[in-house]
């Protein structure tokens, strides 16, 4: 089990989009299954418009937890009711941590104080937790 943590250069929490798409990108490429843990219902309601319209000739299928529609990649938040049954990745944009059944979690990280203080305590608990930590400056 791991846990990555992407660093980002920006303060501003919209530039972790970008990444996320390109990591969603690359774990359907290699058929694993990506749940991804928003902050609250309307972080899943924006991040559902914008996978749907993140490059003009393409988009990145996926459903939200309360639709019930069976695919790769979930959008949902800690009062979801529905949780996905694969456990693959976790892409936690939540300042909670991520739900410890996941294989694998990724956090993306910015450059805002609090989430610096936030993340930092998410690595001391997955380190405990006995992950293995990866950590990759962007």
């Amino acid at each position: 089990m791991r846990a990555d943590f992407y660093q980002l250069n920006s303060a501003d929490p919209a530039s972790r989009y970008s990444v996320l798409c390109r990591l969603l990108e690359k774990a359907e490429t290699t058929c694993q299954a990506v749940y991804i843990l928003c902050q609250d219902e309307a972080e899943v309601a924006h991040l559902d418009q914008y996978l749907w319209a993140f490059k003009p000739d393409a988009f990145i299928a996926h459903a939200c937890a309360d639709q019930k529609i069976d695919s790769s990649i979930i959008l949902g938040h800690p009062d979801s009711v529905v949780v996905p049954k694969h456990k693959d990745i976790c892409i936690n944009l939540c300042s909670d941590l991520a739900p410890k059944e996941y294989e694998r979690i990724i956090e993306l990280v910015t450059q805002e104080p609090t989430m610096l203080i936030t993340t930092r305590e998410h690595f001391r608990a997955y380190q405990e937790s006995g992950r293995t930590m990866q950590y990759h400056k962007l």
